[in-house]
């Protein structure tokens, strides 16, 4: 009984050095972004889509229009209601940090925020000071487009796909419009979570 607890505890230390990779760690925290995608079907290359947001604010008709212009470039081609798959999107942008933690990878560590509507601010990565921190004030936004591809005649799901970014207030239309390219980037393939940061 002894040797096991003698082994069990020279071993804590190791697994622990082996999953907690110090360099990995640090570049997760660097990264206040995450896409993550799930292919369910291929996409046949040259496919007509539709683009519709779920709902139609201005915000989201320039978030369709970006899609479209995106997806064209790839070679899809852009259809209407009658097209064979139908792109749908939603987006967000709700207040993080302060007494709802959040890591830099975009991941959450605690309940959901607060629906939020102020306006955000592309080019600066969220800093959170001990201050507000302290007074459980929220510290940025996170800004969210989540997508999915349906096939209308089986009426069975394709893909979908999820982009996340942390920033600080400021425009919010601009930030989404540059979350875009992050997940036409993965349009039609699997991708399980890969973190980036905006210039």
């Amino acid at each position: 009984m002894i040797a096991r607890r003698l082994f069990v505890a020279s071993a804590l230390p190791l697994l622990a050095g082996l999953s907690l990779r110090p360099g990995v760690a640090a570049a997760q925290q660097q990264q206040p972004g995450r896409v993550t995608a799930r292919s369910f079907d291929p996409v046949a290359a040259g496919a007509t889509i539709e683009v519709s947001p779920l709902d139609d604010r201005q915000e989201n008709q320039r978030l369709a229009a970006e899609f479209r212009r995106r997806l064209a470039a790839a070679g899809y081609r852009m259809g209407d209601g009658s097209a064979p798959l139908r792109l749908s999107f939603d987006s967000e942008v709700r207040p993080v940090g302060g007494s709802s933690p959040q890591r830099r990878d975009g991941l959450d560590r605690g309940p959901g925020s607060l629906p939020g509507g102020s306006d955000p601010t592309p080019d600066r990565p969220v800093r959170r000071g001990e201050d507000q921190a302290r007074a459980g004030q929220p510290s940025g936004l996170r800004y969210v487009i989540n997508a999915q591809l349906d096939e209308r005649a089986a009426g069975k799901r394709v893909w979908q796909g999820n982009v996340r970014y942390d920033d600080v207030e400021g425009d919010r239309t601009r930030m989404l419009l540059r979350l875009v390219p992050r997940l036409t980037g993965v349009f039609g393939r699997t991708e399980r979570g890969r973190g980036f940061a905006l210039e």
